[in-house]
């Protein structure tokens, strides 16, 4: 009778301990995650630092939906709008030079405009 009483409570408390490791939300650990978090940032750094300068004119920004309050947001959106102008000449660069840039020196990049 003991026994079967020790053995439903581990068999508790390995199922809450399973589920508590499914539910936590750390920070993530790969070098690919931090990449793409760094490259994210830095691109909307690069963007802000356009639309700042009326390197891209903020007119053009307002019609887009990573574009609110005069801020540049990272959504899946800007990754979209990014990809389709990776080859467009911003201030002599193409954006993806500029986004290699910024990454590579981020989170120290500055905008030089």
């Amino acid at each position: 009778m003991i026994r079967r009483h020790l053995a439903g409570l581990l068999a508790v408390a390995v199922c809450t301990q399973m589920l508590a490791s499914c539910t936590r939300r750390e920070p993530p650990t790969s070098p690919e995650a931090g990449e793409a978090e760094r490259r994210g940032q830095a691109l909307v750094a690069v963007v802000q630092c356009f639309v700042d300068h009326n390197v891209l004119a903020r007119s053009e920004a307002e019609n887009h939906s990573w574009f609110e309050n005069g801020k540049v947001q990272q959504t899946a959106a800007l990754v979209d709008w990014a990809s389709s102008h990776a080859e467009t000449s911003f201030s002599g660069k193409t954006l993806q030079v500029w986004e290699d840039e910024a990454t590579a020196g981020w989170p120290g990049w500055r905008c030089p405009l």
